[in-house]
């Protein structure tokens, strides 16, 4: 949906009306499965770098809700937002963070020929571990399995620094590894 009203990081109009209104609309169309991760926690993701026909993962800058006013339809988002641009609602969802990490991981060991690379380093936060993957070295143990056994060293953080549109922005709940080829 395209912002249609907002001011910072408050979100008046998407699609010319109401925003809690249009996301009511969205959430009304999704399967229950759907309905259920975003009961956890919806997300809005933000596109940083427009003017795309298609927009796909890589594209958002993905940021959590932190209120709405029902008198008013807004919704309060956690980054400045402008009219015009385009956002799209998301769900936290082991599943989905997993296989990104494994295809990502997977594009890094391609990338590096058919030896390991040197090594990696790898920022996780804090809230990637059992309590979203219900199990223990989850980023870890893929990392280790995708780049061949590369030795690799980080830690978990409460944000970490990755690219959204060719900018660097802080993250939550996100994996960022820096692969060095061989």
């Amino acid at each position: 949906m395209t912002v249609t009203a907002a001011e910072g990081n408050v979100i008046h109009e998407l699609a010319g009306k109401p925003a809690v209104a249009s996301i009511e609309s969205v959430i009304a169309e999704l399967s229950m499965a759907d309905r259920a991760l975003i009961a956890s926690g919806l997300l809005i993701g933000i596109v940083i770098d427009g003017g795309k026909p298609e927009y796909e993962q890589g594209d958002f800058l993905v940021r959590g809700v932190l209120g709405a006013d029902s008198a008013t339809g807004s919704i309060e988002v956690g980054a400045t937002v402008s009219v015009g641009q385009v956002i799209r609602l998301h769900a936290r969802d082991a599943a989905s963070a997993g296989s990104d990490l494994r295809r990502e991981l997977t594009m890094c060991a391609t990338a590096t020929g058919s030896e390991p690379p040197a090594g990696a380093l790898v920022f996780s936060c804090n809230g990637r571990g059992r309590q979203m993957f219900g199990a223990r070295d989850h980023d870890a143990t893929m990392v280790d399995e995708l780049l061949g056994g590369a030795p690799s060293a980080g830690f978990f953080a409460a944000g970490e620094i990755g690219p959204v549109g060719g900018r660097s922005f802080l993250h939550g709940f996100t994996a960022t590894v820096a692969v060095f080829p061989a």
